[in-house]
């Protein structure tokens, strides 16, 4: 089995640590968002074509506003139009930003929701 390779990064160091990953010869693979009772996370995953597999993590908040990597890898603009729209992430920069009509929700951001929203 391959090593999981989870490399911790900021907001500021995201799009350099991007240019590294295709610079040196990675594709990207995904981009997931993944919502903890205390924080939520996004997490890069770059693979280059001997299967090396490498991941950032990217450690945010609601309401957070993090820059695009889709002047990088063209194709990110699909996932951050969409952890946009399901979490309420704000992403600066986007190569196409649908301005929060990729996915039409019958609740805004339904994967950030919390108990007191419930209620309302």
């Amino acid at each position: 089995m391959t090593e999981r390779i989870i490399n911790p990064v900021t907001a500021e160091e995201l799009v350099d640590r991007a240019k590294q990953y295709l610079q040196n010869g990675y594709r990207l693979i995904q981009i997931c968002c993944t919502k903890t009772p205390s924080e939520m996370y996004l997490l890069y995953s770059f693979e280059k074509l001997d299967l090396t597999l490498e991941n950032l993590r990217l450690d945010v908040q609601s309401g957070d506003t993090i820059p695009s990597i889709s002047d990088v890898y063209f194709a990110a603009f699909l996932y951050e139009n969409e952890i946009h729209d399901l979490y309420g992430i704000n992403v600066s920069g986007m190569a196409v930003d649908f301005q929060g009509t990729f996915y039409e929700t019958a609740v805004k951001q339904p994967f950030n929701i919390t108990a007191a929203d419930m209620k309302e």
